[in-house]
């Protein structure tokens, strides 16, 4: 037999294999077609390209996982979070507090997305995409503070609790309702600061209003635990 055939036929008898599985079993999704077929999938997702043009990298780092500063990582975020909350920025429903340099820290992605005219530059459904790549990446890895204490982390569990967090954003921050924010994992200085904003009404965009009861009377101090708490939980562990 030619090798050339033999090779194919191989292929085709394996292919079939993976496509039905145990006792003739039909498998669909990424294992019928290999894992390797399903990650290739995401290499070309049209998100990822749209979100480096769009240079969300700048801030938000390589895929969503390397933020700088106090900009939050976006890397397995929930899909409609992000569309929501970047149509509220560029419409400017979203504010906030001042960032390092003074400014409003919801102004810099916005300037990113609406030139000086205030013609917007990307999309909805770029914006779509973009949010869709981002949300099937796997969270990025907890990225604790050096200086983390373990009586923080402690005081902010029980604090998380009392508060009732988990009402909202499920337990450990891991199962958010329909609409709100994965928390878990995320950076301590990103989550300090939205519930300063939030405490402090600088916040007030889409389901931030029913925050107001549970932080109104949080000190600083206690913020800063619940976020240090949050801050070392791994999404990326089922």
């Amino acid at each position: 037999m030619n090798k050339r055939i033999a090779r194919t036929s191989l292929a085709l008898v394996v292919g079939a294999f993976l496509a039905t599985g145990v006792g003739g079993t039909v498998v669909k999704g990424p294992l019928a077609a290999g894992p390797a077929v399903a990650e290739e999938k995401k290499k070309k997702h049209p998100g990822k390209r749209l979100y480096r043009r769009m240079t969300c990298i700048a801030c938000h780092g390589r895929d969503g996982k390397r933020a700088i500063q106090d900009y939050p990582n976006l890397a397995g975020q929930n899909k409609k979070y992000l569309i929501n909350q970047t149509m509220d920025i560029i419409s400017g429903k979203r504010k906030g507090g001042m960032n390092a340099q003074n400014k409003p820290r919801a102004e810099a992605m916005r300037g990113s997305l609406v030139d000086p005219q205030g013609k917007v530059r990307v999309s909805k459904a770029d914006i779509e995409q973009i949010a869709d790549w981002l949300a099937g990446l796997e969270p990025a890895k907890p990225k604790p503070a050096a200086d983390l204490k373990p009586e923080d982390v402690k005081a902010g569990a029980k604090l998380y609790k009392k508060k009732r967090c988990r009402t909202c954003h499920g337990k450990e921050g891991k199962k958010p309702l329909k609409g709100y924010p994965y928390i878990a994992g995320q950076k301590a200085s990103y989550i300090f600061n939205q519930m300063v904003d939030v405490r402090d009404k600088k916040r007030a965009n889409g389901k931030i209003k029913t925050m107001y009861t549970f932080v109104k009377k949080l000190k600083d101090e206690e913020i800063r635990q619940i976020a240090a708490y949050l801050s070392t939980i791994d999404r990326t562990k089922k």
